[in-house]
């Protein structure tokens, strides 16, 4: 089994790089699912559901909502924190981790644009939920990350080449 697991903060590009190991075959998870549905169920903001379903069900809470199952080639998309590293490595074995990262600037650009309601609408939004996701620890998740990929003004071609050196190394 091959496991990849992508983390970075919000609007880093978690969500396209997932997408390019999709295409090579890998069956893709997304923590972001979990919560977006536990909003839902809840009548509650996909950023309070991220605070509360960790608060209920601690930090493995989202990891135990994925239902893995046994696949070949998994991607898990949107990893916070270094708990629910250790919990898919429980589940999955080894984990190769992926860290996405691109400037304040356009990160903000990008969720600016991207139409979910969760999208922060002012610049003091969008600094909280940066501040929420570092004290869930995905920051943490830089220091361990087998591979990191800048996704600042490049093109899809070259981040699929990143995406293909990666997969090469697996």
């Amino acid at each position: 089994m091959v496991a990849v697991g992508i983390a970075g903060l919000p609007g880093s590009g978690k969500t396209l790089i997932t997408s390019l190991f999709v295409k090579r075959g890998f069956k893709p998870y997304t923590m972001g699912d979990i919560i977006r549905s536990y909003a839902e169920k809840r009548g509650v903001t996909p950023d309070e559901a991220a605070v509360l379903i960790r608060l209920e069900g601690g930090m493995r809470a989202v990891v135990r909502g994925l239902g893995l199952g046994r696949d070949d080639r998994v991607v898990i998309d949107g990893l916070r924190s270094p708990e629910e590293a250790e919990a898919l490595e429980e589940i999955l074995g080894r984990l190769f981790l992926v860290y996405v990262a691109a400037s304040r600037q356009t990160r903000l650009r990008r969720l600016a644009s991207r139409g979910r309601e969760d999208d922060p609408a002012t610049y003091a939004q969008f600094a909280m939920r940066d501040y929420r996701e570092m004290k869930l620890g995905v920051t943490a998740l830089l220091m361990r990350a087998d591979a990191i990929i800048v996704n600042e003004d490049k093109s899809i071609e070259e981040l699929d080449a990143e995406v293909d050196a990666i997969v090469r190394r697996l």
